[in-house]
């Protein structure tokens, strides 16, 4: 679609953030929902809303678009996971739901014990991250 992935092109795991935007609440499972930010250009927001909304079984459209304040988020160059990345004059940040929502959660509700995937990582195995597979 000719829109640039910016964490891929610097060779960073995806910025992720804590939001103020409610989740619904499963049991005694509650917390906030966690989104991921990608910077695109203005000129083709129109064209990451249209295709991104197609997928609503993945990450689907942007919950927010613009402002990181508006959802919360205090300091854009500070990600609670990932790493910061650069955003240029002409880029909007955009943001979408992100699948550290279930792990955040689980944190803040206290759960003794859970297994999930590492923020950025999808692949779920026991086998330690630092081993070097």
């Amino acid at each position: 679609a000719g829109i640039p992935l910016k964490s891929a092109e610097q060779g960073k795991n995806v910025p992720m953030y804590k939001t103020n935007l409610k989740c619904r609440p499963a049991g005694s499972l509650q917390g906030n929902m966690v989104v991921s930010m990608k910077p695109i250009p203005a000129l083709q927001i129109s064209k990451h809303v249209e295709i991104t909304s197609k997928y609503t079984h993945a990450h689907g459209g942007p919950v927010a678009v613009g402002s990181a304040a508006a959802i919360g988020i205090q300091n854009i160059e500070e990600p609670e996971w990932g790493e910061a990345i650069d955003i240029a004059y002409d880029e909007v940040p955009v943001f979408h739901a992100c699948g550290v929502t279930p792990q955040s959660i689980l944190m803040e509700s206290k759960v003794p014990f859970a297994i999930t995937h590492s923020a950025g990582h999808m692949f779920v195995t026991d086998l330690p991250a630092d081993m070097g597979v």
